[in-house]
């Protein structure tokens, strides 16, 4: 099947240089190695609470710098 403007491109099966979950998890991970005294304090139901404040850090400009670094803007 032929689509005007369309083009496909195949991919490798897993390429994390595409993958812009990939960036966000970095940028978690680093912040947990800076502040992990304080998170590693928490336990049960305070670990969910940790996990949405962590959240928090991936801003609307980081999320679309890394949909643009991957290349699908």
């Amino acid at each position: 099947m032929h689509i005007p403007g369309v083009h496909i491109e195949f991919l490798s099966p897993y390429s994390p240089d595409l993958n812009p979950i990939e960036e966000v998890f970095s940028k978690i991970k680093h912040f947990l190695c800076c502040h992990h005294e304080y998170y590693s304090a928490t336990t049960d139901d305070g670990i969910l609470y940790d996990m949405y404040e962590i959240a928090d850090i991936i801003t609307p400009d980081d999320a679309h710098g890394y949909f643009v670094h991957a290349g699908y803007f």
